[in-house]
């Protein structure tokens, strides 16, 4: 077996770890059980052709949707559906695609994550009407116009103008990560290759003016609302500053980047690093976020070897090119990116829920930036008290919501709680007593039922459940808070950042390669369904059940 493995992987150029795919595990085993039942059989008889596969594909992609349609459906319907659309275009035959991603929490408290589509984009431009027409399109198979229509489903974007137009008017949460992105490229000077570029200082002034940004034009096909300008909404003056007007620190850390990319384009130094034990160096990119901080911790953490080996080399040029960059700096932009990159992995995780993250992630950005970090690792980062007060009144907002309330008792509802100083006895209260609570059978009942925030805030959560996915918590306590339970089910479903979308045409572009570019685009549509479908009921086989 070993030998006719190994003479198949060398013969058709597969990967070593083909090996190890499940798939390939449950065909092998789909055979030996065939060839215990059936004694002599001859492999050509299992196998069929491609074309049977390809059909295949398309049959079992709709048997699929046919049996998502009610669940996607029942989401919508309980305002736990969120959509990620994007658009995405093949380097090899520049076909367009459009990309949607729905993402829920279900009935079990579970996290899901369905690519739905990524469909040939058939419109005549990318405009926003256009966009419109394609998603619709889409969601019209599953039967979630309507839903659309009433806006009970969220979308989670990118800051695309035509994404924006599209879904004008419809619930929408803009990308996180994207604008952490886009900050740190302006930061950087990293948004595009600039013959000219201005920066915005500010002095108040009482005339109205508008403060510049001038770059050239994106080399990305659809321009981030960050990147076009746009006139400031305070009173400025027109001031601006060129990069050769900025102080000599900030010059210097400019340089160190620019150094830093050029050393890492030098041909032959990460073999020459590798064979020393150190670390290869990493290409930056400006559509890959946070892909700066990667190179220069790769700078850094091969620099000695980069040294040794350029002062062996006959290119002084590469020498001189190190020679520039202050280590100490170095240091600096490393410890600077080194939160931002944190932030960013801690937003676009797939394996739980995101929203709530950001608002932490804000407030670990501003203490770092600040340069009063009192938590290394972000753990213990404090509410303000006014956001804690906008938040319970949205809170008992959505509770009146669910509740159907009328709109006496949710204005009488909504209004705050004043914080009470807790005595020694409440601090060690059964929450589950509600003996301290005068006359409790005189209260309307929607006063009573509104009590879930109270009893909730009131309550100590078991060890068991502090850990970073929110979810076991909310199943485990959906009897006693049913209204809170919904509303974390509405708000959990709901991603911070549109990676989801963004992974879905990662994998695209591992099933459009340069052998399978004449790939019929249906047939990539079905494919990234079925793949996504087949890793869920890998987790739960009892999901369309």
């Amino acid at each position: 077996m070993k030998d006719e493995l190994t003479k198949w992987i060398c013969r058709s150029v597969r990967p070593f770890t083909i090996v190890a795919d499940v798939g390939l595990t449950d065909v092998l085993q789909t055979v030996l059980d065939l060839g215990k039942k059936y004694q002599d059989l001859n492999i050509t008889d299992l196998l069929v052709t491609p074309t049977t596969i390809s059909k295949n594909v398309h049959q079992l992609a709709e048997r699929y949707r046919s049996l998502l349609q009610p669940i996607l459906i029942e989401q919508a319907e309980s305002n736990c559906l969120c959509l990620c659309p994007d658009l995405w275009t093949d380097k090899f035959r520049k076909v367009n695609y459009l990309g949607l991603t729905a993402v829920f929490i279900d009935k079990n408290y579970e996290l899901i994550s369905i690519d739905l589509c990524c469909c040939e984009y058939q419109e005549v431009d990318k405009s926003g009407d256009s966009v419109l027409q394609a998603i619709r399109r889409q969601l019209d198979l599953y039967g979630l116009t309507s839903f659309m229509d009433n806006k009970k489903i969220v979308f989670t974007c990118d800051r695309g103008p035509n994404i924006l137009k599209a879904l004008r008017g419809q619930p929408i949460i803009l990308c996180f990560a994207h604008r952490i992105n886009n900050i740190l490229k302006r930061c950087f000077y990293e948004t595009a290759k600039k013959k000219r570029i201005i920066l915005a200082s500010t002095t108040p002034i009482r005339q109205q003016k508008k403060s510049k940004l001038i770059i050239e034009s994106s080399s990305d096909e659809s321009l981030s609302e960050d990147e076009v300008k746009t006139p400031s909404p305070l009173k400025y003056i027109e001031s601006n500053t060129s990069f050769s007007e900025l102080p000599s620190k900030a010059c210097e850390l400019v340089d160190i980047i620019t150094t830093s990319k050029q050393l890492v384009k030098y041909c032959g130094l990460n073999k020459s690093i590798q064979d020393a034990g150190g670390v290869v160096l990493k290409q930056s990119t400006v559509v890959r976020w946070l892909s700066l901080s990667n190179l220069l911790e790769s700078i850094d953490s091969s620099y000695e070897h980069l040294r040794s080996i350029l002062s062996r080399s006959s290119n002084t040029k590469q020498s001189f090119k190190l020679n520039k960059i202050n280590i100490d700096g170095l240091k600096d932009l490393i410890r600077l990116l080194s939160v931002f990159k944190d932030v960013s992995v801690l937003v676009q995780t797939g394996t739980r829920p995101s929203l709530h993250m950001a608002y932490i992630a804000m407030n670990k950005l501003e203490h770092h930036l600040n340069g009063n970090d009192v938590d290394e690792n972000g753990d213990f980062i404090h509410i303000d008290d006014r956001h804690e007060d906008i938040a319970h009144s949205y809170i008992r907002q959505q509770i009146d919501e669910i509740l159907g309330l009328k709109t006496e008792q949710h204005e009488l509802l909504t209004e705050p709680t004043k914080k009470k100083h807790k005595s020694m006895e409440d601090q060690f209260a059964d929450p589950d007593d509600n003996s301290n609570i005068h006359d409790i059978h005189t209260l309307p009942t929607a006063s009573f039922r509104n009590d879930e925030l109270d009893r909730y805030l009131r309550m100590n959560i078991e060890d068991i459940h502090k850990i970073p996915n929110p979810l076991p918590f909310w199943k485990h306590y959906q009897q006693k808070f049913p209204c809170l339970s919904l509303l974390a089910r509405r708000l959990f479903s709901i991603p911070v950042t549109s990676a989801a979308v963004e992974r879905s045409f990662s994998a695209a572009g591992l099933v459009v390669t340069e052998r399978r570019s004449s790939l019929d685009p249906q047939t990539l549509h079905d494919i990234l369904f079925v793949r996504s479908i087949q890793n869920i009921l890998e987790q739960n086989q009892n999901f369309f059940s």
